[in-house]
This record gives structure tokens, C-alpha cells and sequence, in this order.
């Protein structure tokens, strides 16, 4: 049996990156992300404005894991930065 979410740490308790078949509307079309592929299963993942204009962002499965890989990295780094005790600094 798993711990209640509230015994771990958050981390642990982030739902899975989205893939191709989970249930979310994936549609066939170009990856706006790293790869940058055509004709492949996309999903919506939200919106990018420009200077001159606002366009749907779509990622494939790999992409969208190697996204969400980028952010939980940041997020860890993040924590570390602000778990440091501070110190008095001499005048």
C-alpha cells in the first residue's frame, strides 16, 4: 500500500507526464518542441505569445517527457537554493 500523498515529499507525488493512449485528446500533427516532427501524435499543452502573435503550442509524447524532465530538474534545484540556511554577512 502507498503512503498518503501528505507523508512524501511533493515530488513523489506528481502525476505522470502525459503519453500517446492516456485518455487525453491527442491528435495526429507537427511537435512544436524539440523534435519538431510532423504527422505525429501531439497534445495540447498550452499557448505561446509573441510579439506579434499568439499560437497553440502541440508536443509529442517524448518531447512532453522531456519537458516535464526540465522542470521537475529546475524545480529540485530550486529547493536546494532555498532550503540553504542564510547567513548573517559581516558589514
Amino acid at each position: 500500500m502507498f503512503a498518503p500523498s501528505v507523508e512524501r515529499p511533493w515530488r513523489d507525488v506528481w502525476p505522470v507526464a502525459a503519453q500517446a493512449g492516456d485518455g487525453n485528446a491527442w491528435v495526429t500533427g507537427a511537435c512544436w518542441l524539440y523534435c519538431r516532427r510532423e504527422g505525429v501524435a501531439v497534445l495540447w499543452i498550452g499557448s505561446v505569445t509573441t510579439p506579434g502573435a499568439t499560437g497553440d503550442v502541440y508536443a509529442c509524447g517524448p518531447c512532453v517527457a522531456e519537458l516535464d524532465h526540465m522542470v521537475r530538474v529546475q524545480s529540485r534545484q530550486r529547493d536546494r537554493v532555498a532550503a540553504r540556511p542564510s547567513r548573517p554577512y559581516p558589514l
